[in-house]
């Protein structure tokens, strides 16, 4: 397993030195972890020359320049991708991160994050929820990332920030007596309050003017303005002999070693402080503000003291408190070292890191995308069967309409159900939904949708692959075919499936099993049901059956069969229609615009036989294994139904058959509807439920 670990720069800081421990610590596991292997990208730096004494490959460019320019540096990431065989790209910063992620599309790399901070900007941070885990170094990260970039629970890990027990000992309380050394380690910047702390200290100084302050760190260029208030600060309160800046120190475990008290006066939220652990692994008593992930370290009076930041008061009154009770100096560094053992070693903070990156590789986040139509997401069922075979692990989500969503409740090769409103197609729609898309981090979209409309939302969502057929607006995904279009409907979709190696075993259309008792509501102990779709959608009159002939084939069954009894189904959009014929037929139930979806499947499979010119439903009753008779004539059924034994079609050719037209220009009749009898109907129901016909079925 190869991981690039992508920084700005590899100078000294928590995030840094978290880096060259990783590097190191998996370079010279003899364990199973052994397999792993880090190269760093970063822009350069001091810590360099670490990764090169310890044999660590190291890759230079700019990724820290905050400028548009900085694009150009994708094609170069992608380069040293396929060139070191990249696995995992572990993205630590914003910057970085812009750039591996988009790197890594259309890439066997995923992409994953650490979150270091506690991110105000949200347009400028949001690539960092878009990893397949996001690391989270506390609890506090963990919940600004859900609450303020809706990063989705799931994805969110939280690996505690950790400390190298090995290089921060333990320091003997009697060498802390004797000590005279306040410390505070970080970078010089406004961030961490340290004109705070010096105004504190010129109380400490009036009190103990044996004591020193030490603050440990280097400004960036662009702080020197910060750093040199400070330095006035210093000559104003006339505390030249007390407050030293040491700059730079790459040992920072002997900084703490000669350290009596440790101080963290940072005034913004922290989202996990390494001064504080490293401070804390040290046995140095720690005077703390309450700000971000430090309240998770430190509990107040107990193994430090945590004050509100800004408080300059607070802050002197806590580290005269220290100094001034060695019991309880003693007491608070056991304490703390302890809780770091327990808690934030390095090993154990690897390790769970280690989980992060094999769980990356073996889950496939997967999206469907099939919005609409009814009978189209009934055709998907065996696409979706097929991919949760082959992914037994992974995560399988469906893209769709809201008002379709239920016929998939209870579907069992789907985890997620992500629905959209009927004013989808809006351009401000189409973006906000692939935004929410983003967030869960797809590694492959299937678009079977295959229109404009789904094309973009595959394409915006951004996922490691999107997979779909070349025609309309194709070419946005990254791998397209070419649409074949005299293919069945499960044959055209495994053509895109086989893009990501999966195959449908079984070429016909199925269903899960059904809660008992729904239909019950309907029907009692009615055993004896024959159902009759009076009409397909109002987009589609010419697929109607007329009237005419529905009461014809009622009047036969009620003749000759009498002891069936005729359901008509419809939406709320038949009733009228219903209703006539309800009125003029007797032993008929009249379930138009009665049943919800989510009912609907329950109410088919009570049926001996079903009747349909709609698609839509004649998929759902093949699927529920219901015998089915299928009316076609303004379509063709060689493209829109998928062969099976108890599917069983008519269809009248005329001159004009098959024009796909929404009505009929053949003075407005539907000649190709009309000329399928009821009596032919009729023969085809008794030859369905002739005993012999029925013992085969079962």
């Amino acid at each position: 397993m190869r991981i690039m670990q992508i920084v700005p720069r590899m100078e000294i800081g928590g995030l840094e030195r978290g880096v060259i421990d990783l590097t190191v610590y998996f370079k010279n596991r003899k364990d199973a972890g052994a397999d792993i292997q880090n190269i760093v990208v970063s822009g350069g730096g001091r810590l360099i020359q670490e990764l090169d004494k310890e044999g660590v490959t190291h890759h230079e460019l700019p990724v820290y320049k905050k400028s548009l320019f900085s694009l150009f540096l994708i094609p170069k990431l992608r380069k040293i991708i396929d060139k070191e065989k990249i696995d995992i790209i572990h993205a630590r910063s914003r910057v970085p991160g812009w750039l591996a992620f988009f790197a890594s599309r259309g890439k066997n790399a995923c992409y994953i994050t650490t979150i270091h901070g506690i991110y105000k900007s949200k347009k400028s941070s949001e690539v960092m929820g878009w990893g397949k885990f996001v690391i989270c170094p506390s609890r506090a990260v963990a919940r600004h990332m859900k609450e303020n970039f809706f990063v989705p629970e799931e994805k969110i890990v939280i690996v505690n920030r950790w400390v190298n027990l090995n290089k921060f000992k333990f320091i003997e309380p009697a060498r802390r007596k004797n000590s005279n050394t306040i410390v505070s380690v970080g970078r010089i910047s406004p961030s961490k309050g340290y004109e705070y702390l010096i105004e504190g200290f010129k109380k400490v100084v009036r009190q103990n003017p044996y004591l020193k302050l030490k603050i440990v760190g280097a400004p960036d260029k662009t702080k020197m303005e910060y750093y040199q208030h400070l330095k006035t600060l210093v000559n104003r309160f006339s505390l030249n002999h007390n407050v030293e800046f040491p700059g730079f120190r790459p040992d920072v475990e002997n900084v703490l070693g000669d350290a009596k008290i440790a101080i963290s006066p940072s005034v913004i939220d922290e989202a996990f402080p390494r001064a504080v652990l490293e401070a804390c692994a040290c046995g140095i008593p720690i005077v703390a503000t309450e700000v971000g992930g430090v309240s998770e370290i430190i509990e107040n009076g107990v193994n430090g003291i945590m004050v509100e930041p800004k408080n300059s008061d607070a802050i002197a009154n806590a580290i005269l408190k220290l100094a001034g009770d060695t019991t309880l100096a003693d007491s608070m560094a056991q304490k703390a070292r302890e809780k770091i053992e327990k808690l934030y070693s390095m090993e154990k903070a690897l390790k769970e890191t280690e989980r992060v990156y094999r769980r990356a590789l073996s889950l496939k986040r997967i999206l469907v995308v099939k919005i609409s139509s009814l009978g189209d997401i009934i055709l998907s069922i065996p696409s979706l069967k097929a991919l949760k075979e082959s992914f037994p692990e992974g995560k399988i989500s469906i893209l769709v309409l809201k008002k379709y969503a239920p016929v998939l409740y209870g579907c069992p090769y789907v985890d997620e159900i992500i629905t959209l409103e009927e004013d989808y197609k809006r351009l401000k729609n189409i973006l906000a939904t692939a935004r929410d898309l983003r967030r869960h981090s797809f590694d492959y979209v299937l678009d079977l949708q295959n229109s404009r409309v789904s094309h973009l939302i595959s394409f915006f969502t951004f996922p490691q692959y999107s997979f779909g057929y070349r025609r309309k607006w194709g070419f946005l995904l990254s791998k397209h075919i070419k649409y074949l279009r005299n293919l069945d409907p499960l044959s055209s979709q495994e053509k895109i499936l086989e893009l990501i190696g999966t195959r449908i075993k079984e070429k016909k259309l199925n269903f899960w099993d059904i809660k008992p008792g729904i239909s019950e509501k309907f029907f009692g102990n009615e055993e004896n049901l024959i159902g009759i779709n009076v009409s397909a959608s109002k987009k589609w009159l010419t697929k109607n059956w007329p009237a005419a002939n529905i009461k014809s084939l009622i009047e036969l069954i009620s003749k000759n069969m009498p002891s069936y009894k005729v359901v008509l189904l419809g939406d709320s959009e038949s009733e009228p229609l219903a209703k006539t014929i309800e009125a003029e037929m007797n032993r008929s139930i009249n379930l138009c615009g009665k049943t919800a979806l989510s009912e609907l499947p329950s109410v088919i499979k009570r049926l001996k036989v079903f009747i349909t010119p709609d698609t839509a439903t004649l998929h759902l009753a093949q699927a529920l294994e219901v015998p089915t008779i299928g009316l076609f004539g303004p379509t063709d059924p060689n493209r829109h139904a998928v062969k099976g034994k108890n599917l069983y079609i008519i269809c009248k050719e005329v001159l004009c058959s098959f024009c796909y037209k929404p009505r009929c220009k053949l003075d407005k009749e539907n000649l190709c509807m009309e000329k399928i009898s009821a009596q032919e109907v009729f023969s085809k129901i008794k030859e369905i439920t002739s005993p012999r016909n029925t013992a085969t079925n079962k």
